[in-house]
């Protein structure tokens, strides 16, 4: 009787083990995992080019770079703020030209915010493709320099901002970046060529 007594309550025993190890592992089961907020920042770096008419000499090309941030409203869209910066480039003007447009040199420098959205496409494992479309706030200050000296002037406009580039995932949350930018405004077109990074949180 004992040896009985004793085989079943080893055998309630193990039941209830078994019973609550499997509450257990469901409980853990139905817990979510923690969800990432969804935003992420980064910047690239590169060279500028713009579209100005040229005379005498001109800069066609200037170190320049952007910085960015993004709120995923699908896996696959973003809403996108960047902040680019063209560096200074420098254009000089014959007697005739000079005359005509009042200055022998001119400096300009560039600075764009734009607003829009980052849409992605998965290509192939590890490799997206990024589309950007938005509208951009555009400060250009030109440093002009005549026979009567040196002015400043800051002009303000707003342009359509288009983007394209090729994201490769390194790790979970960082990615590598190649992009093309483009501020499209005729002559005083900026366009941006350049690589880097982004993190996701």
């Amino acid at each position: 009787m004992n040896a009985i007594a004793k085989r079943s309550s080893f055998s309630v025993a193990s039941a209830v083990a078994a019973v609550l190890m499997s509450v257990s592992l469901s409980a853990q089961a139905q817990v979510p995992e923690s969800r990432q907020l969804g935003v992420y920042v980064g910047g690239t770096a590169g060279f500028g080019l713009n579209n100005w008419e040229c005379d005498v000499t001109c800069d066609r090309a200037v170190f320049s770079g952007k910085l960015f941030a993004g709120k995923r409203l699908t896996p696959g869209l973003a809403a996108e703020v960047n902040y680019i910066m063209f560096g200074k480039t420098t254009r000089t003007n014959s007697g005739p030209v000079a005359q005509a447009m009042g200055y022998n040199s001119e400096d300009r420098s560039v600075r764009a915010w734009t607003l829009g959205i980052n849409w992605e496409v998965e290509l192939i494992n590890d490799i997206t493709n990024q589309l950007r479309f938005g509208w951009a706030a555009v400060e250009q200050t030109n440093d002009r320099t005549s026979i009567s000296g040196t002015s400043r002037s800051k002009e303000h406009f707003g342009t359509p901002y288009i983007g394209a580039g090729l994201a490769f995932r390194l790790t979970r949350d960082i990615k590598l970046l190649s992009s093309a930018d483009f501020l499209l405004k005729g002559r005083r077109s900026q366009y941006l060529l350049s690589v880097g990074a982004s993190a996701e949180f």
